[in-house]
């Protein structure tokens, strides 16, 4: 069998064929890609179950609203496992500490607040202490936010264990003038599968109200979510059944922007108060009715007897 060779014509109308066929299946794939690409952000950028209405932060943050008040820039850092690492997050962006930088800004105008993020997967708040000299206290932080006792719970360490480690880091950054607000567990199948679960959550109550560091109840946030999704907040978590995904991050560093903007307002509001108060009473005077000054009444004295000789 011999092969019949094409006239030149024809191979150059071939060539451009394959060519435009090549193109044609890039515009398509390209589109394809954008559209995948639009339907990714359309979830990322789904509502969030509570919108940031609900309200899970125990506690005060004075030096945050002080800063917010002043309009010095504020330092806030993270510390934590994974949850705070940002594993089960497509990139670090859209881990909760980056999520939660940009959304304080939004909700603060012309406010420099920064969020420096040093959670390590895997750790317990005995490492996590060992780090706060290294890792927290050289960036002069406002506010320290402090995730822990997933890993300790799955790993069954002694609840005496993480509380002695927290309440010795606790007074270190207060000392060190920080203030403080602790994260508890999520809430995750892995999770509430241990049996300690609800003791790590009571310690966390404990450290906060014995302390007063401020407490971000993370495992009621995310199980009112759960009450509201039913099925849909598989969404919330990745694959394992433990970490969480681009989503319940954005949802949470929403819900702590926002109940941080709450709190930050009512101190704010409670400073005024007192001012006003205060100025008042500096201002204000006890006027007593001014009596009349009396007139001294005349002393009368006796007359001499008749005929007394008189005083030289």
């Amino acid at each position: 069998m011999t092969d019949t060779l094409s006239p030149p014509g024809s191979i150059r109308f071939l060539r451009l064929d394959l060519r435009l066929r090549e193109v044609g299946a890039a515009l398509v794939l390209a589109a394809a890609c954008a559209g995948s690409a639009g339907t990714a952000s359309a979830a990322r950028l789904a509502p969030c179950p509570d919108a940031g209405k609900a309200s899970y932060l125990q506690g005060e943050v004075p030096r945050f609203a002080a800063g917010l008040s002043q309009g010095r820039r504020l330092k806030i850092v993270t510390i934590g496992s994974s949850s705070t690492a940002g594993a089960g997050a497509s990139s670090p962006d859209n881990s909760y500490p980056s999520q939660l930088e940009d959304d304080l800004e939004r909700r603060f105008p012309g406010h420099d607040i920064d969020v420096v993020n040093v959670g390590v997967n895997g750790q317990e708040a005995p490492d996590m202490l060992a780090r706060l000299d290294t890792d927290v206290l050289p960036h002069s932080p406002d506010l320290v936010i402090w995730q822990f006792g997933s890993n300790g719970l799955m790993r069954g360490r002694p609840l005496a264990e993480m509380e002695t480690a927290a309440r010795i880091g606790i007074e270190r950054l207060k000392q060190a003038g920080a203030e403080v607000m602790l994260m508890d567990l999520q809430h995750a199948p892995r999770i509430d599968g241990v049996p300690g679960r609800d003791d790590v959550l009571r310690m966390m109550e404990r450290l906060s109200s014995s302390t007063g560091a401020s407490l971000f109840h993370r495992y009621r946030m995310m199980k009112a979510w759960a009450a509201t999704l039913g099925t849909r907040y598989a969404e919330m978590l990745s694959a394992d059944n433990l970490h969480m995904t681009d989503t319940s991050y954005r949802c949470m560093a929403d819900a702590l922007a926002g109940n941080l903007q709450v709190a930050a307002d009512q101190q704010l509001a409670a400073s005024d108060r007192n001012s006003r108060t205060g100025r008042a009473l500096a201002t204000s005077t006890i006027s007593f009715p001014l009596r009349p000054a009396r007139t001294p009444s005349p002393v009368s004295l006796p007359a001499p007897p008749a005929g007394a000789a008189s005083a030289p």
